[in-house]
Formats: structure tokens, sequence, C-alpha cells
């Protein structure tokens, strides 16, 4: 095909230019059976490019863009963490080759130890916003290959939970102690117990100003308006995140409170279209309290250096649930909401947190 002379799309009366041949022997296409961690930007790497379709009002959704002239030629400075770049270069360079022949920019990615700052030129502004345009895509289908690393919290401790949860502990361990995959390591941290309303990947420390920059207009968007001061939360009963109670993986106390609710899916709804944000299963936060979950028995057996394959660890719950379901660990009184940071630890026992909003009395 005449790269000069692309296929002409029409569509309800407005036309699209399509460009077709972007396809390169040399691409490695992921698939849903080679998920792997994002790795550093000298790793050989590719990512399927889709086509450039060049719209209309394409312009229009950038127009806060600080794109500045140079030399007679567009300049475009992108911050980018650099835990992305290996999918932006590509193995051989590809991703990079592919990306600028597709956009006719020219692309510069900084070495690691530089500030994360990509810089993109082109002869017209078109070309700058649809290499970003890629470069967003790239970024944001690799950040879902990404661990949590940040969540927002509701903290759920205090005395009488601590120690009706010890007592449920050291209950369980001891009348269910024989059931298949029961044992202490599954238990939650009893100054750690949270709900938590959303999770992100936050990669440096400007991604991290974002989130707690949005925390902060959450204040006046969603906490001042629905004019919240301190609400008691009831935890009360037990469930688990599946259907068959003898493979488990998650069992959690319940929290039933509507105006909870209401918070945190109008928390939930508020940052879904962030891009820093792992987007939610569904329109409604699920309140619950994790007390057992085998997830903390394989981060555990990591820390203490045993690397088995335990990915299909669970634990069987059946006389668990027959025992314990309707005990009650206790009343919280909410007073604060946290940007939590993921197997951290705190001076007082909870997760650090890079923000705390708080409820006033």
């Amino acid at each position: 095909m005449d790269v000069l002379r692309p296929r002409i799309l029409n569509i309800d009366g407005r036309k699209y230019r399509l460009n077709t041949a972007d396809y390169y022997p040399n691409e490695c296409v992921e698939t849903e059976m080679d998920k792997v961690e994002t790795q550093p930007h000298n790793t050989e790497m590719s990512e399927s490019l889709p086509s450039y379709v060049e719209r209309e009002d394409f312009e229009e959704e950038y127009d806060d863009l600080n794109i500045y002239m140079e030399g007679g030629r567009c300049v475009l400075n992108l911050e980018v963490p650099n835990t992305f770049y290996g999918l932006i270069i590509g193995r051989n360079r590809e991703n990079l080759k592919n990306l600028e022949y597709q956009t006719k920019t020219r692309i510069k990615i900084p070495n690691v130890k530089e500030k994360s700052i990509i810089t993109i030129k082109g002869e017209e502004r078109a070309q700058i916003i649809a290499a970003k345009s890629k470069i967003d895509a790239i970024v944001k289908r690799g950040r879902l290959k990404q661990s949590m690393t940040h969540f927002v919290s509701l903290p759920m401790v205090n005395q009488i939970v601590i120690d009706n949860f010890l007592a449920f502990k050291e209950m369980v361990l001891d009348e269910c102690g024989q059931c298949r995959g029961v044992t202490e390591l599954l238990f939650q941290n009893q100054l750690k117990l949270h709900l938590t309303i959303t999770c992100f990947v936050l990669c440096d420390a400007a991604e991290i100003k974002i989130a707690v920059q949005l925390m902060e207009q959450c204040e006046n968007t969603i906490i001042k308006p629905m004019n919240l001061k301190s609400l008691d939360i009831l935890v009360s009963g037990l469930d688990c995140m599946n259907d068959d109670l003898s493979e488990v993986n998650v069992l959690y106390a319940k929290v039933e409170n509507p105006e909870i609710q209401m918070l945190a899916d109008k928390i939930q709804t508020y940052f879904q279209d962030c891009d820093l944000a792992l987007q939610p299963r569904n329109n409604h936060v699920k309140l619950h309290i994790t007390l057992m979950n085998s997830g903390f028995y394989e981060y555990q057996s990591s820390v203490n250096g045993d690397s088995g394959n335990k990915s299909h660890l669970t634990f069987d719950a059946r006389k668990i649930i027959e025992k314990f379901n309707d005990y009650t660990f206790g009343t919280v009184q909410l007073t604060d909401i946290h940007l939590s940071q993921r197997h951290t630890t705190d001076s007082n026992g909870y997760y650090k947190s890079s923000f705390v909003l708080k409820l006033k009395p």
C-alpha cells in the first residue's frame, strides 16, 4: 500500500485516514497466557501497536498539552515512569521504530538514571498527539500487569475489634486448625483491619502526587457534599469470596451500612476514570474486612525465602463458617480515609499512608 495515499474510511459522514500497513514480522504479541511483570527499559519486549486512525476532532481532546516549537519542530515532553520503557521500546527496539514510523515522529527515551521525561518531536502537532496517544495506550496496558502498590482504605481498628479478632483467631486455630490449609499465616494483622475502596498502581513520586491531589479533591467533591462527620460501622458475620467453602482464598467479616456503601461507591466512581486506578469489577464496592487470605501465606512464604509455587493455595472454611458465621467483632467509628501503601507498616501498626483525609468532627 502507498503510505502517502492511505485508505479513506467513511463512517457516518465523517472521513478517517486508516494506515493498515503497520504489521511487522518481528513484532511479539502478548497473549493472556504470557502475562509477565513489566520489565526495565532495556528488556527486549514488544507490544502490538494498533493502527493510527486520524480523526478530525482528534486534536481537540489534547488542547491542554504543552506542545512547543523548537527549531521549527513541534516538541512535547511526556512524563512516563521508567517502569514502562521496556514496553515502549520493545524487542530490538521494534516497538519504538514502529511507533516513530506510524506517527512520523522522533521519540527520545531517557536513561533510567535520568528524569523520567520522554521527548517527542514532529513536524506537526497531530503527529505529536498521535505518538502520545499510542504511548498512553502502551502504558495503560502495562499498568494492568503491575501489582497493586496503593489503595484507598478505611481503617477498621479499635481495641474492642482487635480483642474480638484475636479471640476469633485463637478459636479458629483451636477448633478448626485441623481443616485443610488453615494456618496462623492466613490471618490478617490485627492492626491492619480495613475496608478497601479502590486500588492503584503508582510507579513513581509523580504518580503518588497525582493520587494525593485526587484524594484532596474527593474532600470537596464527595465528603463535604455528603455532610459526613463520623460514622459508626458494625463489623459482624462471615462470608467468603467464592461459593465453594472447601476451596476458599479469602474469608472476610461483613459490613452492612448504607451510608458507608454510598461513600465507597462515590469514591470508586470518582477514581475509576483515572488511568492510575485499577478498574473495578462492578459499580458497587464490595464492603468487606479481610480476616484470612491465602495471599498472606504466599507473601510471608516469599519473604521467608520459600519460592515454592503456591498460586493455587486455598483453605477449607466450611467448619469456620459453621461455627462462627454470626460472630460479632464490634463497632468502629470512621474518622479518616487513607491512601495506604501496600506491604508497609507505620509506627502505629497500620499501613503507611501517602495521604490521610480527615473527617471533621
